[in-house]
């Protein structure tokens, strides 16, 4: 029975890396709040399936093998995916890329955890001890995550998930399929003697592998087409700063040319009034010279 509980507590223990592994690229969305929210949920909802598995295989509600725990990741991890997708919205798309991604580190992850078991501790292996799998499992899980951590901060940023462009609802989904393609290709179905064989694990191994690099390079190509759709928008606003410069160099310049219009106008009857006042002042008629200085005053200063 302890055995059981231990390794019951090992297996929840597990979900909890990967847990914090979703979280970390959304965590500048987080508010006090609802990191308290986060918090909290995560500790309940450790507490309750360790409760409730503890108690399903003690009482031998279901049988204490490696099988059993790999049918129920598929409903241990769907509360906390949940709680953080509700809690940190409307990333649905975003939350679907990065669980997807996560999900092939997590079967990477498992696959070197399982040949590590079976080539150094063979006789656990054929003992199907558990316990030992899942202490393997954490550690090689948790010695990766700051790579994991430092690729997934690379893409999500706080301006990449303040700006929501739309290519992630084609985007999102990709990693999810192809991990359940991958976990749908047959060789699972294998006879147990067939599953021992050096050129399975071979196999398993490097399809792991390439699973994990192709989420890899779909992360960089997200990246880097994030980075150009930025740029693109970088281009467009500076083309359209320089047109609202264009526009108003011109309404400067048409003004310019409204004002020099305007000056020759002036000019062209100042003189005409000018040559009034000195035909009027020969002639001795100061007063109606005067009159048309001030009429000249008057012009200029309108």
């Amino acid at each position: 029975m302890v055995d059981k509980i231990v390794t019951t507590l090992l297996f929840c223990i597990s979900l909890l890396p990967a847990a914090y592994l979703r979280y970390y690229p959304f965590r500048f969305l987080a508010s006090p709040a609802a990191k308290r929210v986060l918090l909290c949920g995560h500790i309940c909802i450790f507490l309750l399936e360790f409760v409730v598995y503890s108690i399903v295989f003690t009482r031998n509600l279901l049988v204490f093998v490696s099988s059993s725990y790999q049918w129920l990741y598929l409903f241990s991890y769907l509360p906390y995916f949940l709680l953080l997708l509700f809690t940190i919205r409307p990333y649905w798309f975003q939350h679907l890329f990065v669980v997807g991604l996560q999900a092939m580190y997590m079967i990477f992850i498992h696959t070197v955890t399982m040949e590590a078991y079976k080539l150094f501790w063979p006789e656990l292996w054929e003992q199907n001890e558990i316990l030992t799998y899942y202490l393997i499992y954490i550690l090689l899980f948790l010695a990766g995550m700051p790579f994991m951590e430092r690729l997934m901060g690379s893409l999500f940023t706080r301006e990449m998930l303040r700006w929501r462009p739309a290519f992630w609802a084609y985007v999102g989904p990709v990693p999810l399929l192809l991990v359940y393609y991958h976990g749908n290709m047959g060789y699972f179905n294998l006879e147990p003697g067939e599953m021992t064989a050096p050129v399975i694990h071979l196999y398993t191994l490097i399809s792991r592998t390439v699973l994990l690099l192709v989420g890899l390079c779909l992360l960089q190509s997200v990246k880097n087409g994030f980075q150009q759709v930025k740029l693109m928008f970088q281009i467009r606003e500076r083309t359209i700063r320089l047109q609202n410069q264009l526009t108003e160099l011109n309404e400067y310049a048409s003004s310019l040319r409204e004002e020099q219009q305007k000056m020759a106008i002036l000019r062209h009857d100042s003189r005409h009034q000018l040559q009034l006042v000195a035909e009027l002042v020969e002639k001795g008629h100061f007063d109606e010279a005067e009159q048309q200085l001030l009429q000249v005053q008057k012009e200029v200063d309108n």
